[in-house]
């Protein structure tokens, strides 16, 4: 019912599928799966030519920070990261799109803010993969799936609920389950305490609290490093950002 309100999508999908597609609403539904799935199959969607990409393909030479950081993202031995953000089989592939694409829990909170206006309960719960309603293992509560890294840099809000503004915040999470460090575990953003996860089950903590808590240096790089994975397109939003 949505595409037919856009009277470019009617003419366009009517030329590409036949004058009767909205006839019938299931071929509508799957020319519509295919047509995104044709766009995202193309180079405007994924067009590979971040900073990183450009280092792989010998076209950028990395900073000191953005290539320390590079080598803390692919070490499982200072960092957690590319257990769930690396596709490929190997650091440095062509092509990765920095997502694992399976479903963990890692102790996001709640974001009181969004809260307070998207009409929730003060009592609701996300339970992430178990609202599916094909979903009823509750080991499944509370996990979303892992999102791609790419343009992370110009993304924020960050996590699923949007409860970090700033992409060191992220790190510094992620930084908590493995530092002893008093001042861990404390949010930049609130001066606070990290607040209790949502969902305090099926936290994926073998992956968390992998490798070794990281010092100033080695955060810095780590965001330093995210930030190379911006598109050409959308390198200038980086000076935009905190």
């Amino acid at each position: 019912a949505r595409l037919r309100e856009n009277p470019a999508y009617v003419t366009a999908f009517q030329a590409l599928f036949g004058a009767g597609i909205f006839d019938q609403p299931e071929a509508a539904y799957r020319a519509m799966t295919e047509s995104i799935a044709a766009f995202e199959q193309t180079d405007y969607f994924a067009p590979f030519d971040s900073k990183y990409d450009r280092y792989l393909r010998g076209e950028y030479e990395m900073t000191t920070l953005e290539e320390l950081g590079m080598t803390l993202f692919f070490s499982q031995q200072f960092t957690n990261c590319n257990l769930c953000h690396q596709l490929k089989p190997a650091p440095h592939r062509a092509g990765e799109t920095f997502s694992s694409y399976q479903y963990h829990n890692i102790g996001v909170p709640v974001n009181k803010a969004a809260r307070a206006v998207n009409g929730a309960a003060s009592d609701h719960i996300d339970r992430g993969l178990l609202d599916n309603p094909n979903i009823d293992d509750p080991v499944q509560a509370g996990k979303f799936k892992t999102p791609t890294l790419r343009n992370v840099a110009v993304t924020a809000p960050y996590m699923h609920n949007g409860v970090f503004r700033d992409l060191r915040t992220v790190v510094l999470f992620y930084n908590k389950y493995n530092s002893k460090s008093v001042k861990r575990q404390f949010n930049p953003e609130t001066g606070e305490r990290w607040r209790a996860p949502e969902v305090p089950e099926n936290i994926s903590l073998q992956e968390l609290e992998t490798g070794p808590a990281l010092q100033e240096r080695r955060i810095d790089a780590l965001v330093a490093f995210l930030r190379t994975l911006t598109d050409r397109r959308y390198e200038h939003l980086l000076d935009q950002q905190p």
